[in-house]
């Protein structure tokens, strides 16, 4: 009796394993591609009529405004790479840099955007535990670039920016400036970081 249930706790455990990685990966992108969708129905509607829109209804492709986004993002893409369509969004570029609110959220975009893609050494490449919010706690961050001569200026030392994640969440978190002395880089990647972070601590590199 008891390695029929040895046997069964062991096949319950070896079944959680496997779908709830798959269970939770179809739930993340089902939540994504339904979101677009839900964003791009008018455009849909637009290009396929309101009367067709109506012959779908119940029958609504998944991942149609997904695809949509990806063919207008590869389709912008080809614009920006000629000559013609470089002067028109330097004439687009100069029209948002007019309006108060909209330049400054552009202007920071677009230079986080161009500094990843332009940038030589990898950006956010590195782990590392620092000392937060007090001592002797300790938190991993993930390293994302050198500070600014302005922080250097004034503290004297050399820091580097780290980005401390949220847990379950790591897509929000803080940025704290951090003395390159005070920080202790680890030996993992940063996809191995994520999943330590994701998963409270319970997975962890070996």
């Amino acid at each position: 009796m008891q390695r029929v249930k040895g046997a069964i706790k062991k096949n319950i455990i070896a079944g959680l394993l496997v779908t709830v990685p798959v269970a939770l990966t179809y739930i993340i992108l089902e939540f994504v591609i339904t979101r677009i969708d839900e964003m791009m129905v008018p455009v849909v509607s637009k290009i396929i009529g309101e009367k067709a829109m109506e012959n779908f209804n119940g029958y609504f492709v998944p991942g149609m405004g997904f695809l949509l986004v990806i063919l207008f993002v590869f389709f912008i893409g080809l614009i920006a790479t000629n000559i013609f369509g470089r002067k028109i969004f330097e004439l687009g570029e100069l029209v948002l840099h007019k309006i108060p609110l909209v330049r400054v959220i552009y202007i920071t975009t677009k230079k986080v955007v161009d500094t990843i893609s332009q940038s030589q050494t990898p950006t956010f490449g590195k782990m590392a535990l620092i000392t937060y919010p007090r001592s002797p706690l300790k938190t991993v961050g993930i390293v994302a670039c050198d500070t600014p001569d302005m922080v250097f200026k004034m503290t004297g030392k050399r820091s580097v920016n780290v980005f401390v994640p949220t847990s379950p969440n790591p897509t929000t978190g803080f940025v704290i400036a951090v003395p390159t002395e005070d920080v202790n880089f680890l030996e993992m990647t940063v996809e191995e970081g994520l999943k330590m972070i994701i998963s409270f601590g319970v997975v962890a590199p070996k």
